[in-house]
């Protein structure tokens, strides 16, 4: 049963994968890219396999780099692990609502915007009170990553940079 509840996460976070291939044709030429926080500016970009998939492929980056620090703390810590595992499903509802907002009418994706934050806000919020020892316990040393994890963040942190942060301005 344990193994079952690991994997949904990975199965939700499939799910944007075929939500946006099934819309893929109705959806508008220009898609949105960043939408801005305190105004109704908005970064869009053409309609290309990587605009209408970098979404989700950003969602899946993060959710790579939070099952490392999942299985690392697996077996060390039951707080921490669930830590992990509420961020996971954070990020795998993030990129379901996401998708919705992508496939969504303009007038309905501000709906799913503003139920992504909400999402977000909540998931951080619990995780946060369920390992709140776990940033002690990073600070003063006591968690301590292998070369290869080390690696593995670099490589993951460089793609995420890469999805996110990069084609906003390229596309504004």
């Amino acid at each position: 049963m344990k193994n079952v509840l690991q994997n949904i996460p990975w199965l939700i976070l499939l799910l944007p994968f075929v939500i946006v291939a099934y819309f893929y044709n109705s959806l508008p030429n220009e898609v949105l890219i960043a939408r801005s926080f305190f105004s109704d500016d908005a970064t869009h970009a053409p309609k290309t396999l990587f605009t209408a998939f970098r979404v989700p492929l950003i969602e899946i980056v993060c959710a790579a780099a939070i099952e490392i620090m999942r299985r690392k703390s697996a077996n060390e810590n039951a707080d921490y692990y669930r830590m992990w595992s509420i961020l996971l499903y954070t990020v795998a509802l993030k990129s379901l609502l996401q998708a919705f907002e992508i496939v969504s009418p303009r007038e309905l994706a501000g709906d799913f915007f503003y139920a992504t934050l909400g999402v977000v806000v909540v998931g951080i919020f619990l995780a946060l009170f369920k390992g709140r020892k776990f940033f002690t316990d990073l600070f003063s040393g006591k968690q301590e990553f292998s070369g290869a994890e080390k690696a593995i963040f670099a490589v993951i942190l460089i793609a995420y940079l890469g999805l996110a942060i990069v084609p906003i301005y390229i596309f504004q």
